[in-house]
């Protein structure tokens, strides 16, 4: 038995380097960066206007009241010409401010006066205006060289936004690992509209790491069968083809019919470690199989396959793929809590602000308390006894913080 650490330390040793393949910028959505994004352009790319009104140079308005004639309008789309004059020119929102004036005035705070058609003839300015009233300048939200993105990244909505304003059709992203799920045992039933003989239970636990996967990012296939001893699970490792990640749940501690290490050893897989110092999980297994494929034997007990995906599987996803580690936080007990010593403990929580409440119902076999949780609480190996007020570190779980 080895500690998380030792483990994690194992996890990354056994990595390869981070595959890349250009993405198309609409296709881009979830994957994860594999370069840094840097401007090659300013935004704004030039000046022009917040607002619909009169642009003008702010030393004819000082006067104020001054009527001022209209020499021009400019709309979103076009390009301003003409020479430095007195006046005012008609503008649009977001359209390029000439270049002899210097601010604009929203519309609603002058008078105008229109011809027939209710083309603008002069304006009448009431106050003076500021002199860059209401222009956003080139390069005001993006400077040209600016670092915007490191690699790492997940690309979400905001980021797309980023990369299309920029102009790239394409970037280049972390190849996704093909990775396939197993899940053990004779009573584990996936139709979910099959009525349950005695002793059977419906299976949540593959249906539980494809959705956290896919939530991460990541595409998961379920090998379709449920083995129950060691030709079973061979059988499954073969149907799971060319999977780069193969999970499996349950059969991997010391009972009569944990078959899985059995299984590996007869296909030659070498195994990395088996059984790790926390709660809940202990018996996780990692390997590599003969074809290089990377292989997690997860405990059978919801939160213990839960518990391995978060802190174990998550930590090779983010070697493989160079994505950037969720944020761990520091937060305060808001009460007692005791722990058997020399395990490290990760408690189903709920945190709220600077503040983190260890739920009840910790016991593996207990899904419900998830529902009220928004995250782990990590609780360190040496200790037994945590007080209120005392700091621990805290994981939330992925899109919640």
């Amino acid at each position: 038995m080895i500690t998380y650490e030792n483990a994690l330390a194992l996890i990354a040793k056994e990595a390869g380097p981070v595959q890349c393949e250009n993405i198309t910028t609409a296709n881009v959505l979830g994957r994860i960066l594999a370069q840094d994004i840097t401007a090659g352009r300013s935004l704004p790319l030039f000046d022009n206007t917040a607002m619909d009104g009169f642009a003008l140079r702010a030393a004819d308005s000082l006067a104020a009241p001054v009527s001022l004639p209209v020499v021009g309008s400019v709309a979103a789309g076009d390009v301003p010409g003409g020479a430095a004059q007195t006046g005012a020119v008609e503008i649009m929102t977001g359209a390029p401010m000439p270049s002899w004036c210097d601010c604009v005035v929203p519309v609603e705070n002058v008078e105008v006066e229109r011809d027939k058609a209710g083309a603008p003839l002069n304006i009448t300015i009431k106050e003076p205006v500021d002199r860059g009233k209401h222009i956003r300048r080139a390069g005001e939200d993006v400077k040209t060289g600016q670092v915007l993105l490191r690699a790492g990244k997940v690309v979400t909505p905001e980021v797309i936004a980023i990369l299309t304003s920029l102009g790239l059709d394409s970037v280049k992203t972390a190849k996704r690992p093909t990775i396939a799920l197993i899940g053990t045992g004779q009573e584990v039933v996936r139709d979910l509209s099959a009525p349950l003989k005695p002793g059977q239970i419906y299976d949540s636990n593959t249906p539980y790491l494809q959705a956290a996967l896919m939530r991460a990012g990541f595409k998961a296939q379920v090998v379709d069968c449920s083995p129950d001893d060691t030709p079973g699970f061979l059988a499954a490792l073969e149907a799971a083809g060319d999977a780069q990640i193969i999970i499996s749940t349950g059969a991997v501690s010391m009972g009569r019919r944990d078959f899985v290490p059995e299984a590996l050893a007869q296909l030659g897989a070498r195994t990395v470690f088996h059984k790790v110092t926390i709660r809940p999980g202990k018996p996780i297994l990692f390997a590599r199989l003969p074809n290089d494929a990377y292989f997690f034997g997860l405990p059978g007990n919801p939160v213990s396959a839960a518990v391995g995906l978060a802190f174990f599987v998550q930590k090779l996803l983010d070697q493989l793929t160079g994505k950037s580690p969720l944020p761990v936080h520091s937060a305060q007990l808001t009460s007692n809590f005791q722990k058997k010593k020399s395990l490290t403990m990760f408690a189903k929580a709920h945190r709220t602000g600077p503040d983190v409440e260890i739920l009840g119902g910790q016991q593996s076999f207990r899904i419900a308390p998830l529902l009220q949780a928004n995250g782990w609480a990590v609780l360190p190996t040496e200790k037994e006894t945590l007080c209120a007020g005392e700091a621990v570190q805290f994981v939330p779980f992925e899109g919640c913080w």
